[in-house]
């Protein structure tokens, strides 16, 4: 069962985001409950190691949102957490303790699908297997393994997370991406196919990714891919 928790003070808000939890899991075919708690006191008094997501108010009247997220952490560090607030300028602080989103609350049914499912799927749910034929092996993974695709004239590598080996094939990157989950990869070069979970950052007409890598954006898509990575993370790249 998929375990959630919801902390905010106010009530109008913590009903309306219930409802638009339930209704968006709803669809899927996942057993869950949700839990609401209007004060981080509560919160705190509860058992959460068997919790798996946790949507917390950045700032609680009687507590601060960041301290009370700390004090969580030392109980359990599995829980996705999700951080809500309606100011953009608490947002930096959140990844102090591992926040996986910061929602901003006018955008709520805008950011809370993306984010909902790509919590469930960091937890294990939906995960999408591919195979491919390389050149020098036959391989199936989970395509969250993969953080980018890159083409070189007739050749496509993948790279992948927790490896320093590569592995290409004789096709196109257009044709690569067609087998891909279009809501998982997204394109910022003709030659470069990132995917969003390893995808940092956008500036300066280059992408940052994890493990410090940094492949360039076209002139052409960077307003889009910037776009989109904020529907993604549901945060503004610097």
């Amino acid at each position: 069962m998929l375990n959630l928790i919801i902390c905010d003070d106010d009530i109008h808000f913590l009903k309306s985001l219930n409802q638009k939890i339930h209704t968006h899991l709803e669809k899927k075919n996942i057993e869950f409950q949700v839990v609401s708690f209007r004060s981080a006191e509560q919160l705190l008094q509860n058992n959460i190691n068997q919790v798996d997501i946790v949507f917390l108010d950045v700032n609680p009247k009687d507590m601060n949102g960041i301290d009370v997220a700390a004090q969580l952490r030392k109980i359990s560090q599995k829980f996705i957490l999700i951080f809500i607030s309606g100011f953009i300028e608490f947002a930096p602080s959140g990844y102090q303790v591992n926040a996986f989103r910061y929602l901003l609350k006018e955008q709520i049914n805008l950011l809370l699908p993306e984010a909902i499912d790509q919590a469930i799927k960091q937890l294990g749910y939906f995960r999408t297997k591919v195979s491919f034929k390389f050149i020098d092996i036959e391989l199936t993974t989970f395509t969250d393994n993969i953080i980018y695709i890159e083409s070189r004239l007739h050749e496509v590598h993948f790279h992948f997370h927790n490896s320093i080996h590569t592995h290409y094939l004789y096709d196109t990157l257009n044709s690569v991406q067609n087998m891909l989950p279009y809501s998982e990869f997204i394109r910022i070069h003709q030659s470069y196919l990132v995917n969003y979970t390893y995808f940092l950052d956008a500036r300066n007409y280059t992408a940052y990714l994890t493990d410090s890598i940094e492949l360039p954006i076209s002139q052409k898509l960077f307003s889009n891919v910037k776009k989109q990575l904020f529907l993604f993370r549901g945060k503004i790249s610097r």
